[in-house]
């Protein structure tokens, strides 16, 4: 499940790229048609660590870490197991740092491997500095700062390609919903850059994989502990 925060952050930084192409960023001044129930406590982190049994400490990786594929992963553990709405939200919180780009990450899983993910950007100035190319939309990118992400979304394991895949349905940023077709064209190198990294993790691996109302039923195994390889920019 360690791949949660950084699917989000990747997401997230796509999203910022996909609005400032199509020129709608001077819109985003309002909240999402749609909120995300969920509430998480730090219960629901500790209960996540139980059932997935692995470490989590100051010297965890972190999601820049995870894109960055700066990760050592050690150890293994088998994982048969369903994590709820409350403990994915959790964990994804848990896992950004405190000057992460996103925050609040609200996570709710129905049926049919739909998924709905919301967060809110933070503070862009140490994610502009990290990727100069975004320097030229600086100006366009302040605006969008503290504004609300909402997405629905499709969420899979393809067991021929061991690829984790999936389709966008919704994606609105503030009150301004982004067209699909530019969605998921957006999105699909962050896709890709997720799968990559997955693929390169020393002891995770899938057997089932499956997004329901009751959250993420997962049977495979991952790492018992993911951290950094050497030290990284800290957001």
């Amino acid at each position: 499940m360690k791949f949660i925060k950084g699917l989000i952050k990747f997401i997230v930084f796509l999203i910022i790229l996909v609005v400032t192409g199509i020129g709608v960023i001077f819109f985003l001044i309002s909240s999402p048609k749609k909120e995300i129930d969920v509430t998480w406590t730090q219960n629901d982190f500790n209960s996540y660590l139980e059932k997935v049994d692995v470490e989590f400490n100051d010297l965890h990786a972190s999601g820049e870490d995870f894109l960055a594929n700066n990760l050592i992963a050690t150890g293994s553990t088998t994982v048969d197991t369903t994590v709820s709405n409350e403990e994915l939200s959790a964990i994804a919180n848990m896992s950004i740092n405190q000057n992460s780009v996103v925050k609040d990450i609200k996570i709710k899983c129905h049926d049919n491997n739909e998924i709905e993910t919301s967060c809110r950007i933070g503070d862009l100035t140490p994610l502009i500095n990290q990727f100069p190319v975004l320097e030229q939309f600086e100006s366009s990118l302040k605006l969008i700062e503290n504004k609300p992400v909402y997405m629905n979304s499709t969420l899979f394991y393809n067991k021929s390609t061991k690829l984790f895949e999936g389709v966008t349905k919704e994606l609105y940023v503030g009150k301004i919903k982004i067209p699909v077709d530019k969605a998921n064209n957006g999105l699909e190198p962050g896709g890709t850059a997720i799968n990559n990294a997955i693929k390169q993790l020393d002891g995770f691996s899938v057997n089932e994989f499956e997004v329901n109302s009751d959250g993420f039923k997962f049977d495979g195994t991952l790492p018992t502990e993911i951290q950094s390889a050497e030290k990284f920019i800290n957001y």
